[in-house]
């Protein structure tokens, strides 16, 4: 009897390592067990049965309330609760919708290529679509007069629900949906999703393709003696053709065919061919991805299997927008950097990579958003802080929304300063569009270690940030107290378009007058800001704190932050 097989898949490049998450969502995803090292995860091939109904169920599982499948039967709630007594316009608008939804799914290219996969012959679905019409009602006709009819389209509606909702149906329908929304992505031209195989079944394909392949590859004892290596993982293939060795023509905007464009070899001869497993590996890319519809997000975090696997372990429900998505993976790097890997930096980890996926660019399909070293640290230093802005929006003038947090992030990945943002929520501040004073100086802090450096340390202290808007609220307070209250607007404004402009003798103009109309002395803290541009804004922009209405004082240090914010 054989020896049962050990197969290691070790971290490698990001669209491998998307694919090792893969597998290892799928086997999680099924209860399998399977072990974790520090950069590889290794299983027995014993695992690899059923892998094609693994495969397919973690999709559905994850994306399905993202599929028409599940827009359609979810309609059962409505035809349940439906009271004819109760009926308006409204839900004569709205049964006519889901009409025309569900006919032009049931017509459409994926569907129709799995009705032949479908060995239930209970209703023929084509048949049930051209029953489904929409409701109309002359301008003489009541309510009450069309309500046969109503109930007759919801008949139909209902036993096309109830034949979708059949296990075998299912299976075929949300695995056609989730090929097509989510895998098709990824993937091109192969298996089930050759041209000639896409009236076939999807889940024998997989295996035919995939798996058997593998299983094969194994009991070849040839491959030990073989002069040809895969690509990727070196291990021995005995001939660079299938079922020994595959290309990698059908990973969209990355494989070449190596039949046509032997340019991209060095001597003309395409040698990138890969071993069956690691045919599998790629396979399993698209379960990497985190897909909100057309567009897919990996994180390329390689300092061990485990944290690769939690980090992108991010939950999505069906209204989840790309944005939030951007957000959430963002937040899930700040969580999951320990405070040893941040020691050990230099010798740990290597940059973190956010690999993005447009389906709709055809040019550019994939973009990188990479965290240095510098930036993790950051990143890390400032989590408690960055915990304050998670789900914090606000509104423009223009009407737009803008995601704050994401705007901070996107900052430090793009190695700008954040002043700009700063100037926008304070600018919105003035005109009562945004309230959170306490966000803007949590970016502000943020903003100043970005300046300094986690390095090199703070810029200014977190002190004199604090006493700076205390010195802002006491002018407002010493207006105030003047009767002058109306003059506060004004000069906010001013000194606010010489932050934005840098115009360090219009600010100090501005400041002089302000402060004289009140017989007081400048703060010398000012005076010590002109030699530094990047810290004269970050005092002017904490004085200005103060000035729209929030004191300084009751701030607490950076160690306290992460129990309570004032600002």
């Amino acid at each position: 009897m054989r020896e049962i097989s050990r197969i290691r898949l070790e971290l490698s490049d990001w669209l491998y390592n998307a694919g090792i998450v893969g597998i290892a969502n799928i086997l999680e995803h099924s209860g399998k067990k399977f072990e974790k090292k520090s950069n590889y995860i290794e299983f027995d091939e014993e695992l690899l049965e059923n892998f094609e109904e693994m495969y397919f169920k973690y999709f559905i599982d994850k994306y399905l309330k993202f599929t028409s499948w599940y827009k359609i039967v979810s309609f059962e709630d409505y035809i349940i609760n439906f009271n004819e007594g109760e009926i308006t316009e409204k839900d004569i608008e709205k049964i006519n919708n889901h009409i025309e939804y569900t006919k032009k799914k049931l017509t459409s290219s994926s569907y129709k290529s799995g009705y032949s996969i479908i060995k239930s012959s209970k209703i023929d679905l084509l048949k049930e679509e051209k029953k489904l019409k929409k409701i109309k009602k002359n301008k003489k006709q009541t309510i009450k007069d069309i309500i046969p009819n109503i109930k007759e389209q919801l008949d139909v509606i209902s036993d096309i629900i109830d034949f979708l909702k059949a296990d075998e149906v299912k299976r075929v329908i949300l695995a056609k949906n989730i090929i097509y929304d989510v895998i098709a992505k990824f993937i091109k031209d192969v298996s089930f999703l050759h041209k000639n195989a896409n009236k076939n079944d999807m889940y024998e394909e997989y295996k035919n393709y995939f798996i058997n392949s593998i299983i094969e590859y194994i009991n070849n004892e040839d491959n030990s003696n073989s002069n040809y290596n895969c690509f990727n993982c070196n291990r021995k293939i005995s001939k660079l053709s299938k079922p020994a060795s595959y290309d990698l023509t059908w990973i969209n905007k990355i494989g070449v065919d190596m039949s046509r464009k032997t340019s991209h070899f060095w001597n003309f001869y395409g040698d990138a061919f890969v071993c069956p497993i690691c045919n599998l590996v790629y396979s399993c890319i698209p379960a990497g991805f985190t897909v909100v519809r057309d567009r897919g997000l990996f994180i390329n975090q390689n300092s061990d299997v485990k944290t690769l696997i939690s980090i992108n372990n991010i939950v999505i429900d069906h209204n989840t927008r790309f944005e939030e998505l951007e957000e959430k993976s963002y937040y899930a790097v700040s969580e999951n950097l320990k405070q040893s890997v941040v020691e050990n930096m230099e010798k740990e980890i290597d940059n973190i990579q956010i690999v993005k996926l447009d389906s709709n660019n055809d040019r550019r399909p994939y973009t990188f958003n990479v965290l240095s070293k510098n930036k993790l640290k950051i990143i890390y230093e400032n989590k408690k802080l960055l915990r304050y802005l998670v789900n914090s929006y606000v509104k423009t003038d223009t009407g737009d929304y803008i995601n704050v947090y994401s705007e901070v992030i996107k900052r430090l990945y793009d190695n700008k300063n954040q002043f700009d943002l700063i100037n926008k929520l304070l600018y919105l501040n003035i005109n009562d569009n945004f309230s959170k004073i306490s966000n803007i100086k949590i970016i502000i802090k943020i903003n100043n270690d970005y300046l300094g450096g986690i390095m090199k340390g703070k810029m200014i202290s977190y002190n004199t940030i604090d006493k700076l808007q205390q010195f802002g609220f006491e002018l407002k307070k010493a207006y105030e107290a003047k009767n002058s209250k109306n003059k506060i607007s004004g000069i906010s404004y001013r000194l606010l378009n010489a932050l934005k402009t840098k115009n360090t003798d219009k600010f100090m103009d501005t400041l002089i007058n302000a402060y004289m109309y009140l017989n007081k002395e400048i703060p010398s803290e000012f005076i010590e800001g002109l030699k530094d541009e990047d810290r004269f804004q970050t005092l002017g922009y904490s004085f200005l704190l103060g000035l729209q209405g929030e004191s300084g004082k009751k701030e607490l240090d950076k160690e306290n932050e992460g129990d309570e914010i004032n600002g």
